[in-house]
């Protein structure tokens, strides 16, 4: 299921080192995401016959689609081989028949977001009750900066649920801060915008905020700027990483980092820009980033089909929220892409890399299925092996209970799941409907 990953630097590198081979098919893997330079680059390996037959034809049609991608020097070369051709027929042959692979056309209409449009009005629970994180005393101190990026849940009632952690830097330095205050925070909303799952968090932790470090960024400047100076350079060589970092520290105008980067990157959407080209370039992370995204009409309209297709890009790379994230996008019944035994293959995909989120919907889709006891056992231990007092698990405990004919066993459990619900302030509706229903 998974594929290899690759981005242009390690593809560019195995092409330099000579492991045509390898460099061959990272390239092909990011010419079909969209990547004008892998496609120009499989160009040259046509023309002069690296890693696979010289073929002038091939060449041709590879460098006309670079310039459809918009790489003007490969027009130009394209034009030059035809100049040199004394007939025509098989270049636009070799360029037809990869046209029905892969074409600019098809990009456009599958996966190319809008980037400089803006966001589309989205029906969202609105924030009503909020705690600001502490900055880690001893970051603060030695003026580390960096963010996090979180996903939570936010049930009837407002409160935030089941607070995933995508991707934080540096590690583990600001995870707790984030997690402990957003678990505090309450939204507001109707029965349009509540339940809200999957909300995307991505914050900033900036020691500009302290205006004692004005004094220490023009003293770390230079060393800011020869740092900074490298990682331009492999943003530009194609280092998917390096591209979705600076992305990431784009998106905030209050890093010290920030303020040199801009220098480079001044165009108002630089953040958003770097982020597809990452994507583009292989990145998980920067795939399912630009999908939920699209999901959420960041790029000028809610945008499902090109949504999930980079989500399932990223899924297929391994990523376990994009994973999860599809799994559940799979389970809303109002869109045509409802497919339940589908998103139990994804559910059971990111469950089996630890997710949390993914445990907990695994065990109530098996339920809702009817599959059999022994799996959704198997499934609910394991969820509640992270967390043993979880209301959603103790009410499903409780339902299974009440299936095998066992009222007294179901009404415990239900009162263990309400009394943990209220302790941790959730919406207790569904609980309560339950238990309305035994005897």
């Amino acid at each position: 299921m998974f594929q290899t990953k690759a981005d242009l630097l390690s593809a560019t590198l195995d092409y330099h080192q000579g492991n045509f081979n390898d460099a061959k098919r990272e390239f092909q893997q990011l010419a079909y995401l969209g990547n004008a330079d892998a496609i120009y680059n499989i160009a040259v390996m046509h023309l002069h016959g690296q890693g696979v037959e010289k073929n002038k034809a091939q060449a041709y049609a590879w460098f006309s689609l670079a310039a459809d991608f918009g790489l003007l020097d490969a027009r130009d070369t394209a034009m030059l081989i035809a100049r040199q051709s004394n007939n025509q027929q098989p270049l636009d042959d070799a360029y037809n028949a990869l046209l029905k692979q892969l074409s600019f056309q098809w990009y456009d209409r599958q996966l190319r977001p809008e980037l400089n449009a803006s966001p589309a009005p989205h029906a969202s629970p609105q924030r009503s009750y909020t705690v600001e994180p502490k900055y880690p005393e001893h970051a603060y101190k030695n003026g580390i900066e960096g963010w996090v990026w979180l996903e939570f849940d936010i049930d009837k009632s407002g409160a935030v649920t089941d607070v995933s952690l995508i991707d934080s830097y540096p590690e583990k330095t600001f995870d707790k801060a984030i997690i402990n205050a957003v678990k505090r925070w309450k939204y507001q909303g109707d029965s349009q915008t509540l339940p809200y799952y999957n909300r995307s968090l991505l914050y900033h932790f900036t020691t500009y905020k302290g205006k004692q470090y004005e004094q220490s960024f023009k003293s770390q400047q230079r060393e800011y700027n020869e740092k900074i100076s490298d990682l331009i350079d492999a943003a530009e060589q194609g280092n998917a990483l390096v591209q979705y970092y600076i992305a990431n520290w784009l998106s905030s105008d209050d890093y010290n980092a920030t303020r040199l980067l801009k220098y480079h990157w001044q165009q108002a959407n630089a953040n958003s820009e770097l982020l597809l080209r990452s994507a583009v370039n292989g990145y998980a992370n920067s795939q399912y980033r630009i999908g939920a995204n699209m999901l959420r009409g960041e790029y000028g309209k809610v945008d499902r089909e090109k949504g999930l297709n980079w989500i399932v890009l990223a899924a297929q790379s391994g990523f376990a929220n994009a994973q999860y994230r599809l799994g559940r996008e799979l389970l809303n019944s109002q869109y045509v892409d409802y497919a339940p035994n589908k998103a139990l293959k994804w559910l059971k995909a990111a469950a089996e890399q630890g997710l949390f989120s993914a445990k907990r919907d695994l065990a109530l889709l098996l339920f809702e299925l009817k599959k059999p006891a022994q799996q959704v056992t198997a499934a609910l231990n394991s969820a509640l092996i992270d967390d043993s007092e979880h209301p959603q698990l103790l009410l499903l405990k409780a339902r299974i209970q009440a299936a095998s004919n066992k009222p007294q066993h179901a009404k415990k459990l239900a009162n263990s799941a309400l009394k943990e619900a209220n302790a941790r302030n959730w919406d207790q509706s569904r609980i309560k409907q339950f238990m309305a229903t035994l005897p």
